[in-house]
């Protein structure tokens, strides 16, 4: 399922609110589980960009 930046932040904003407004503890512990799944893919789909610059500062000219 391929879920747009926009939505991400709607979902994660959502999750977040209902983690402050509920008091089950099984539902907060899901809600967490799914916050994690989505900082999960946010650090995949980083480390899958394709660039990388890498500096050497030791040079000299």
């Amino acid at each position: 399922m391929n879920i747009s930046k926009d939505d991400q932040a709607i979902l994660e904003q959502a999750l977040h609110s209902a983690l402050a407004n509920s008091t089950d503890y099984n539902e907060i512990d899901m809600y967490e589980q799914l916050l994690k799944k989505f900082s999960t893919v946010e650090v995949e789909n980083k480390q899958l960009d394709g660039f990388r610059y890498d500096y050497d500062d030791s040079s000299s000219t």
